[in-house]
């Protein structure tokens, strides 16, 4: 491997770290830079089901902005394997680790979200950035626990 396609999986690997930031930032603006506008990304559960499935760009970040507004998030990824397929693209898996604090709304009390899996994805240099244009979450592990807050 040469010090180009080193340079070019360390850029892959500085923007997955970004995707992480900003979505805990809820910088979604931000976030929306780092697909290709046709991306398609899909969530599947720990069975194997599909959860959500998007196309539509737009879609998906209004979507998780709504479900995250006043939650408090950590995402991060592990144990990168990026694969260079072209001078232009490139294949990536990520060990995943997310979870996630919804707030308390009216008496239901919080909820806490905890996850495990990998994404698998697909990258495109474009433009001097690597934006990616396929994602899939496929989960391991996700619990899902309830808070009840007492006065």
């Amino acid at each position: 491997m040469n010090l180009q396609q080193l340079t070019e999986l360390e850029n892959i690997r500085q923007a997955k770290a970004r995707y992480c930031r900003f979505i805990d930032l809820k910088q979604w603006d931000s976030l929306k830079q780092l697909f290709a506008p046709q991306a398609h990304l899909a969530f599947y559960g720990v069975a194997g089901e599909l959860l959500y499935e998007f196309s539509d760009l737009e879609q998906f970040i209004e979507l998780t902005a709504a479900t995250l507004h006043g939650a408090q998030t950590i995402h991060q990824v592990h144990n990168p394997e990026i694969e260079l397929t072209t001078a232009t693209t490139a294949s990536a898996i990520w060990s995943m680790e997310d979870y996630i604090v919804f707030p308390a709304s009216n008496s239901e009390g919080s909820r806490s979200m905890h996850g495990y899996g990998h994404y698998h994805e697909t990258w495109h240099h474009a433009d001097g950035d690597w934006i990616i244009t396929h994602l899939e979450l496929r989960r391991t592990i996700f619990e899902i626990q309830k808070q009840d807050h007492q006065a």
